[in-house]
């Protein structure tokens, strides 16, 4: 057929190389050779069903059409761990399978009860050696199950379609082999027409965990297998449409829609004339309506177009979709009919700017695996519509499918909500390196199995709007291979930008092959010094960036600055969208999400909890890092331009790019010292991307109280998953400043008393301890009532996180936890004043040689003043920054309702806490806990002016910043987090509450960092450098 020419014309020029490596190799199974990718397959098509009737096509309900038999369901199952010990001959039909096992299709079998999984991040679990694998252990399941053939399809012709099997597999229909097909992330289809028979029929399927396709599946992800997606039958009349592509965009001012596209017919068995229609709906509406005349059978390809449409655009923020029909005709009746979805859009390069529909859009994406904690990589539609409700509620308006082409239903979903695509190839081959003599995009024998990949892609999914880019793969070097394939794609489909991210990257391929610079990761001195500037034609978008491994996502606010400064720089998607961990259980019955690790023989390669960098968790509920994405990600933003009295003035600005003000509600809300005091709420109607001004009479009475103001947009219907009332964005603007906190205390008698272990100081209502050898106080108790059990200690350490443990802080820094560890007492004084009593306490830090200095000043009405001073002796080139400078104390778990005014109401740091407003918060002091899937540092809030922990009946104790401090209150101490200078296999599991209150009162802890999880380190403004530092704050009881 001539729409696959182009295909047979990219193999010819290695037909020679092919016969010859093939007369190496023809001895060895398909499975282990790299000339044949499959046997007996259909060309790949593009994702459509068949129907009998246009009416039908136009419902979409293809299960109900009469032309589909699903597969899905229980299978009969064995297992073998090596090749030569699978049953040669179970898809006999009289093969005895009654003692097999059952098992569901789709399903990895590793997650149902056979083998384990395998978590590497780059690299394979074999000795590289293509095209053979390490046969020692490469387990193959064999599967097996009967379908009775409805009888109508007898005179059809009758397809079995598997959307994605893992990673290598045959098939037999009643005993005969139909074919062979590798590659796991698209589509398989075969003709089984002539091996069934009348009623029950017998299908057998062989899988192979480990192929030579597993050279180029090389992906950062589980290593799972099975038959990952639908199995189904389908029918077709022998007349056929084989397939279609379709091109909607608009004229040259971006106005009017353009249809173009081509439709294949299979039409070598017609008996009569037939007639290709075809129709644009709007609804019920017909828009345009085509009709072709099939003249032959070599006739095979029909083109049309129509032009000066009136249509509404396809963008993420509008996903305006119509329906095409596509109906054959023999002699006036349907002999059969098809539809999809299209969008009517441009995607361009144009003025070193990727453009949809004419606009500079922005990218504000994230990577997304295909991941379920139960199923692996079978994913339910359920799943995938939580995710894009996700999506659309927390402002993510784009997706890289990282990194393999996912379930069709996942295109329908963006198509039809609005999410911008970066479709990939299932093609990454990093375990070889990036070295030209090494990487497979240089070697011609695997040529093919490039190509074979980037055409399945392109051919399976080029109906779909949301698909403005294609990206040719990950992470597999460069070479000829994506020079070719970038050539053949843009031939092929000139209606979109086509990227790769090591494209240009080496010594000897420099020619052009990406349309987008998406370097992983740059840094932004990196993208100053080696793109602005040095590649004005094209766009950079980071493929991946601010990469969420644990508690990360520090300084995206930082990143985004960048982007609006730069129009060039457009974005980029986030690594990654989900926690891949997979649910386990210990030996108690507790569950936890498993890791790199947690499975199989230890001689196996794992790379840990690298595969756990979500936003998410895998049952989808948010880390507190996505509340950042969704503030840093939002499309509305208002800053204050100016204020004369009690007048202020904002300025708002619409930084969407097709969406009016219009369709939100604006309201205000200002507070003093925490409290409402005033709110109000208009409506805009304000243009994409134009700004314009309001004013407000905002009387801030008191002079020595805060002010701030908190806008939202809200949504006044609800829409595209989005429910009315949703705040799509906000923002916080602090109008006047706290001044500093001096409280009125009681400057009563207070008695001094020296014991043998501990000093006392105390009246009828407060008794404070310090131990004598410590200088530490030992106890805090009030009417009777223990409010602080041990501390303020000296506080310098939190537990490494994984951005920590990727550039060596704990090992670096390890002095700051010697120190808190054991600080030497220098100093321990107590002297009475006027006031009350003052005890002064002084260490020695010797890893930092340096001083730390904790002052109390109590008073008779049970406040204290502590302050805290650390004089920095020590070598700046010899020691890091400070992971913390703080207080640890404990209290009795007795003050589990912690109420705050500060940031929050969710876990926050330096780098990162745009999106936890000022405001007064109240949490249990367990809720407070986020519980990483690998214990680290967590649970902290900044910028508190005051923290107060109470018990049931309202009584407790307080503390209050001068001006301001950071905390966190666990029920765990930090060294329960802190695996050492090395990770350990830890989880939730291990993290068992105690029953006490773990407290700390901090100056700050330095930001979390995100850039990425391998070197690099919190940005240096977010840091504590060694240096002098002093804070400082009240504790009071809190009496009911």
């Amino acid at each position: 057929m001539t729409h696959f020419s182009s295909f047979r014309y990219f193999h010819f020029s290695l037909l020679i190389l092919a016969f010859s490596f093939s007369g190496i190799t023809q001895e060895l199974p398909e499975w282990q050779r790299l000339d044949i990718l499959s046997v007996n397959t259909e060309e790949p098509r593009a994702s459509f069903h068949y129907y009998n009737s246009e009416k039908e096509a136009l419902g979409g309900d293809y299960k109900k059409s009469g032309n589909y038999k699903s597969l899905n369901g229980t299978w009969k199952f064995n297992f073998a761990e090596v090749p030569e010990n699978r049953p040669q001959d179970f898809h006999k039909t009289d093969y005895n399978i009654s003692d097999w096992d059952d098992i569901q299709v789709p399903g990895d079998w590793q997650l149902q009860g056979y083998d384990f999984p395998l978590y590497v991040s780059a690299g394979f679990t074999f000795d590289i050696d293509p095209p053979f694998v390490d046969n020692t252990y490469n387990p193959v399941g064999s599967y097996k199950r009967t379908f009775i053939l409805p009888s109508d399809w007898r005179k059809k012709d009758v397809f079995i379609h598997f959307g994605a099997v893992n990673s290598a597999f045959y098939v037999w229909i009643n005993g005969e082999k139909v074919g062979y097909k590798e590659g796991t992330k698209t589509p398989a289809e075969f003709n089984i027409t002539d091996y069934l028979q009348e009623g029950e029929n017998s299908i057998s399927v062989e899988v192979y965990r480990w192929s030579s396709a597993s050279y180029l599946e090389d992906q950062d992800f589980w290593r799972l297998s099975g038959i990952e997606r639908d199995v189904y039958l389908f029918t077709t009349p022998e007349n056929r449409i084989q397939d279609f592509f379709v091109t909607p965009t608009l004229d040259k001012v971006y106005d009017k829609g353009i249809l173009e596209g081509y439709v294949v017919i299979d039409a070598e068995k017609r008996k009569s004339k037939l007639q290709l229609d075809i129709k644009l709906w709007d609804g019920n509406e017909l828009i345009s309506e085509i009709k072709k005349e099939v003249k032959n059978a070599e006739d095979d390809t029909l083109r049309f177009e129509a032009s000066e449409l009136n249509i509404k655009h396809w963008t993420a923020e509008t996903p305006n979709l119509y329906h095409i029909s596509l109906s054959i005709k023999e002699k006036g009746e349907t002999v059969m009919a098809t539809s999809t979805k299209i969008g009517f859009r441009t995607s361009e390069i144009k003025g070193g700017q990727l453009l949809v529909n004419g606009k500079p859009i922005l990218l504000k994406g994230v990577n997304r695996h295909e991941h379920d904690q139960h199923t692996g990589h079978v994913i339910s539609k359920e799943s995938m519509r939580e995710d894009i409700k996700l999506f659309k509620q927390y402002n993510i308006n784009a997706v890289r499918n990282s990194h393999y082409p996912a379930d069709p239903y996942w295109y329908e979903l963006c198509d039809e909500y609005g999410i911008y695509m970066v479709d990939e190839a299932n093609l990454e081959s990093h375990g070889f390196g990036y070295d030209e003599d090494k990487t497979p995009a240089n070697k011609p024998e695997f040529e093919p199995m490039h190509h074979d990949r980037i055409n399945r892609m392109m051919q399976t999914n080029k109906n779909h709007p949301s698909v403005i880019i294609w990206s040719m793969g990950n992470e597999a070097g460069d070479g000829p291979a994506f020079i070719k394939n970038y050539k053949w794609l843009k031939k092929n489909d000139p209606s979109r930008p086509v990227q790769y991210e090591r494209a240009e990257r080496g010594e000897n391929f420099k020619e052009p092959h990406t349309d987008i610079i998406p370097w992983m990761y740059a840094s932004l001195d990196f993208i100053k010094n080696s793109y602005l500037d040095k590649y004005p034609e094209r766009p950079f978008i980071w493929c991946e960036y601010a990469h969420g491994m644990g508690n990360s996502t520090g300084n995206l606010v930082d990143l985004w600055n960048f982007v609006y400064e730069h129009p060039q720089v457009q974005g980029g998607f986030i690594w990654d969208w989900v926690d891949q961990g997979l649910l386990k259980e210990d030996e108690n019955g507790n569950e936890y999400w498993a890791y790199g690790g947690d499975f199989g023989p230890d001689h196996y390669r794992n790379d840990g909890n690298f595969v756990i960098n979500g936003l998410v968790n895998p049952d989808r509920t948010p880390h507190p890092a996505l509340y950042e994405v969704k503030d840093i990600y939002q499309d509305i933003d208002v800053s204050l331009k100016e204020s004369q009295g009690i007048k202020f003035t904002f300025v708002v600005k619409n930084r969407f790019f097709f969406t009016n003000l219009e369709n939100y509600e604006m309201s205000y809300e200002l507070f003093e010292d925490g409290q409402l005091i005033k709110s109000g709420n208009e409506n805009f109607n304000l243009g994409p991307q134009q700004e314009t001004t309001n004013q407000y009479e905002l009387d801030l009475e008191n002079e020595d109280s805060e002010y701030f103001i908190n806008f939202y947009f809200k949504t006044k219907e609800a829409k595209n998953m989005v429910p009315e009332g949703h705040a799509v964005a906000r923002k916080q603007i602090v109008l006047q400043e706290r001044k500093e906190v001096a409280l009125d205390v009681d400057s009563g008698e207070l008695k001094t008393k020296k014991e043998k272990s501990q000093f006392v100081i105390s009246n009828d209502s407060l008794e404070v301890k310090f131990d004598n050898e410590t200088g530490v106080l030992s106890a805090y108790t009030f009417k009777g009532k223990t409010l602080i059990k041990k501390g303020p200690q000296p506080d310098f350490w939190r537990a490494p996180t994984d951005n920590d443990f990727g550039n060596n802080f704990p090992k670096r820094s390890n002095a700051w936890k010697s120190d808190t560890q054991n600080p030497k007492l220098l100093k321990f004084k107590v002297d009475q004043t006027e006031d009350g009593v003052e005890v002064k306490t002084s260490y020695q830090l010797d890893s930092v040689s340096s001083t730390m200095n904790i002052d109390y000043n109590i008073y008779a009405d049970g406040t204290i003043k502590v302050n805290n001073q650390f004089e920095f002796d020590g070598d700046t080139g010899k020691l890091t920054s400070l992971p913390k400078f703080g207080n640890s104390m404990i209290l009795p778990l007795d003050f589990k309702n912690v109420k705050w005014y500060g940031r929050g109401p969710h876990e926050n740091y330096w780098d990162r806490k745009v999106s936890a407003f000022l405001g007064v918060y109240e949490s249990d002091v367990d809720d407070l806990y986020v519980p990483y899937i690998r214990p680290q540092e967590n649970a902290y809030r900044t910028d508190n002016r005051w923290i107060k922990l109470i018990d049931a009946s309202g009584s407790g104790i307080e503390f209050i910043g001068i001006p301001e401090v950071s905390f966190s209150a666990l029920r765990n101490p930090t060294s329960e987090f802190d695996p050492g200078v090395k990770k350990a296999q830890r989880h939730t599991t291990d993290i068992i509450p105690r029953d006490q209150i773990h407290l700390n009162i901090d100056y700050k802890q330095m930001g979390v960092g995100g850039d990425n999880s391998w070197g690099a380190e919190t940005y240096e403004k977010y840091q504590l450098k060694p240096q002098d530092y002093s804070y400082s704050y009240y504790i009071k009881p809190v009496v009911k």
